[in-house]
């Protein structure tokens, strides 16, 4: 198994292994590289705090605005965790062997809902960069309603 190492980053203590340290500093070059200081597709960002908003950074944000750090899969993927991926299975109601997640903009999801198709078909970071997110009638946001409300909080800071 390979070591996982402490660093600092954005002010936080997190564990990473050598790979990760890796993955995170070619994804990040290529970022500023193929964006040009936009918005990356990489999920590879650590950051965990409302600083996202600031930096416009929005990796590891889902499109529809969920915080990939908080979501039990991702969590469960990234500390290899079989026994909350199982629990979150049961949950969901879903295999566990398919509940693997690098973050919702990564190659690695179990999901591809209708905010993410829409999202990525207009070229957005998030749901709430999207001028028609106000009349936006999909499922997600009826089944979902305080993801509705989040969406629509993060549309308010983006504007201020």
């Amino acid at each position: 198994m390979e070591e996982m190492k402490r660093v600092k980053v954005h002010g936080e203590d997190t564990r990473h292994n050598r790979r990760g340290l890796l993955k995170t500093g070619i994804c990040a070059g290529l970022g500023l590289v193929l964006s040009a200081g936009s918005f990356s597709c990489c999920p590879c960002s650590a950051d965990r705090k409302q600083v996202m908003l600031d930096s416009d950074d929005f990796s590891m944000i889902a499109y529809c605005c969920l915080e990939c750090d908080k979501c039990d899969v991702y969590i469960a993927t990234q500390n290899n965790d079989d026994e909350l991926r199982a629990k979150v299975a049961k949950e969901w109601k879903m295999e566990p062997e398919k509940l693997y997640c690098d973050g919702c903009k990564s190659d690695r999801t179990p999901f591809n809902c209708e905010a993410k198709k829409c999202a990525v078909s207009r070229n957005l970071p998030t749901c709430a960069h999207c001028d028609d997110f106000p009349s936006c009638d999909k499922e997600i946001w009826t089944k979902w309603p305080p993801l509705k409300e989040k969406v629509q909080a993060m549309r308010s800071k983006l504007s201020t």
